[in-house]
């Protein structure tokens, strides 16, 4: 198998995830009163999201190039991802909205994330 494949194939599901998450009808996710709670949940769902891709990225050695300015990279990819994800709510979902708030969560989860992949990779061992 392609080495960009084995080693990201966890960060293409997790995409998935966020995908369906998101495209969801909202009448499907559960109610929860927690101030701001949506806005976590975005910012874990980019957190997570960033350390995969940078497991992925820097193990693989079909793309050396990912190797280079990875955190620039990976940053500005989910914030893209992110940000894409949040107009397809407005342009495909009958009750979800484009909130420029949840796409500020996913750059911010996305940036912490990127940040904290390195030592938490190498504390895992992984």
């Amino acid at each position: 198998m392609n080495s960009f494949l084995k080693y990201n194939i966890a960060s293409f599901l997790w995409a998935i995830v966020i995908l369906v998450l998101c495209l969801m009808p909202g009448r499907h996710l559960p109610h929860i009163t927690i101030w701001q709670f949506d806005k976590i949940v975005h910012f874990g769902l980019y957190f997570c999201f960033s350390i995969l891709l940078y497991y992925g990225w820097k193990k693989q050695e079909s793309f050396l190039t990912l190797h280079e300015r990875t955190l620039l990279k990976i940053i500005l990819f989910a914030a893209i991802f992110g940000f894409s994800v949040e107009v397809m709510q407005e342009l495909f979902t009958a009750d979800r909205h484009f909130e420029l708030l949840d796409a500020l969560a996913n750059t911010i989860g996305a940036t912490a994330g990127s940040f904290l992949a390195k030592p938490l990779i190498k504390k895992l061992s992984l």
